[in-house]
Parts: C-alpha cells; structure tokens; sequence
C-alpha cells in the first residue's frame, strides 16, 4: 500500500513539475527558433519528401547532424559524377537544417557549375540537347537559391549567392537581374560597411555589361567615387574616364586623369592593364587617347609604349 502511495505522490510531483516549467520551456522553444538556433518544425509535406527518414522529424537536436553526415557522403557521389543522387540528398539535406548556408551554397554551385559543364561532355548528346541540358542544370542551381532566400529572409549571403550565379559570365548571365539583387541585398538594414562597399562596387561592374545603360553606369560611378577613397578603385575609375568620353553621356563635371587615378603614373599603369582587357567589358571610350596623352607627358620611350610611333615612311 505504501509503496502505492509513493508511487502515486512521485507521479504528482513530475506532473505538477511538468505543468509549471510548460510555459518557460514553450517560451525558450520559440525564443530559440527565433535565433534559428534549431531547425524549424516540420510541415506535414516537409516528412513526406524525407521518405523512409521521416522518424528523424520528431528528434529536432539531431537533424543537424544526420544532415552533415548526409553531406559526407555527397562528396563520394561528386566524385562518380552522379548528379542526380546529389540532388536528392540535398533535397533532404536542407530540410533536416535550412539555416545552414553552407549547404544551399554546395547545393546550387553542384547544380549549376559542375553539374551544368559535366554534361557538356556527354557524347551521347546532340549540341542542341547540351544547350538544354546545360540551361536546365543552371536553373536547378536557380532554384535551390530562391528557396534559400525564402527559407532564410533578411540573410544577405543568399541574396549575394544570388547575384553571383546571376552575373557569371559563363553560366548564361542576366546582369539586369544581378543589379536588382545586389540593390535588394544592400535594403537589408545593418549591413556591414565592408558589404555595402563591395555590393556597390559589384553593381557597378554589372552595369558594366549593359551598354544601353551607359549613362546610368556612368552617373552611379561619379557618386561612388565621391564617396571618399575606398571607392577610388579601378573599377569605378574606369568607367568614370569611358563614361565621360562617351558620346552619349551627359557629364556634369569632367575630370582630369590624375583627378580619378590620382596621378599621371597611376593612371598609365592602370589604363594599360584596362587596354589588354578592353574586349572584356564596354567599349573603352577615351581610352586609346588617354593612353597616348600620358605616354607623351610621361616621355615613355617608343620600345616600352602601348601605342609607339610609327616611322613617317610606314605612316
């Protein structure tokens, strides 16, 4: 009888327990998924896509570490090529921990760079069913990358993973679309200076590529420059000499080539750099002449000149 009783005074105690530290650790639970300090609970959808895995659901502290186990063995299946069972792990991988930047990054550059160039070298394939093939692994990538930023809002790094596989050159760019990402990206409040610096000086680059929008690149140029020397790059200088030689553009105030390179010599060095790449961007207006201006006022000599002078007979 009397261990009856004991019996039933333990279970009281644990439920009266129970009851009292509910609301404290309902708090704690939701204070924690607001940090993204665990996974968020599964939906009902969310269990099904994790087929025979679905158990793991409802043991929250030990999603992460099946996911990263996941992510071990993904790097077997990159070595076999075997992109499709890459998709499907990260498929789940990023269920089991979605605030885990690291795999929506492995996720969409396995899809969109090695996935997209691997099949370039299927002989099985027609040119025609490699360009559809080669756009098809590029949206996945796409893809993985949009649910990221949903899945993670107000996280700049998605947005910046965005406007990179939006303005590589060698993944069917779109860099009006990489301009409005990197301005999306540079919303999100408390950024670091060293982000919005970089993120301006990107954006400038991707106007770069759009030559409808010459007068646009030129004028956002002229106000990053203005912005004091940690913008008083290359990048930025460039366009400021090409933008103001640009027939088109309309220019405010003209600046002098040691007033964007800071010196005559600086300029020489950094515009002879800018001539070996110019079929790398926009046409490089002003440059040629700039060039022959500072080699005369430099006095380079003729064997070290980009634009030496010709012989009067060979003229």
């Amino acid at each position: 009888m009397n261990r009856l009783i004991n019996i039933v005074v333990i279970l009281a105690v644990l439920g009266v327990t129970g009851w009292l530290r509910m609301p404290y650790e309902q708090k704690l639970s939701k204070e924690l998924h607001e940090l993204k300090l665990v996974p968020p609970r599964l939906s009902l959808q969310d269990r099904s896509r994790l087929k025979q895995k679905a158990f793991i659901a409802t043991y929250g502290s030990l999603r992460p570490t099946i996911a990263a186990f996941m992510s071990v063995r993904t790097t077997r299946y990159h070595s076999d090529q075997e992109w499709d069972k890459i998709e499907n792990s990260f498929e789940e991988i990023v269920l089991l921990d979605p605030y885990n930047y690291y795999y929506w990054d492995m996720a969409s550059w396995h899809m969109a760079l090695n996935a997209a160039i691997d099949k370039q070298g299927d002989k099985i394939l027609t040119e025609v069913g490699k360009d559809q093939v080669f756009r098809k692994y590029i949206k996945k990538g796409h893809d993985i990358i949009d649910r990221a930023i949903v899945v993670n809002p107000g996280d700049w790094r998605y947005l910046n993973l965005k406007g990179r596989l939006e303005s590589n050159r060698y993944r069917n760019p779109n860099y009006t679309a990489a301009v409005e990402t990197y301005r999306e990206l540079l919303e999100i409040p408390d950024l670091a200076d060293h982000i919005k610096r970089s993120t301006r000086i990107t954006i400038q680059y991707c106007m770069q590529q759009l030559p409808e929008r010459h007068q646009e690149s030129y004028d956002h140029a002229v106000e990053l420059f203005e912005k004091g020397e940690s913008y008083q790059v290359p990048t930025i200088q460039h366009e400021i000499l090409i933008g103001q030689n640009h027939p088109l553009n309309v220019i405010s105030n003209r600046l002098s080539l040691s007033e964007i390179y800071g010196s005559d010599k600086e300029a020489y060095t950094d515009l002879k750099i800018k001539w070996k790449r110019r079929e790398l961007g926009q046409k490089p207006y002003g440059v040629e002449k700039s060039i022959q201006e500072l080699e005369n006022r430099l006095q380079i000599t003729q064997d070290k000149r980009v634009f030496p002078h010709k012989p009067l007979f060979l003229k």
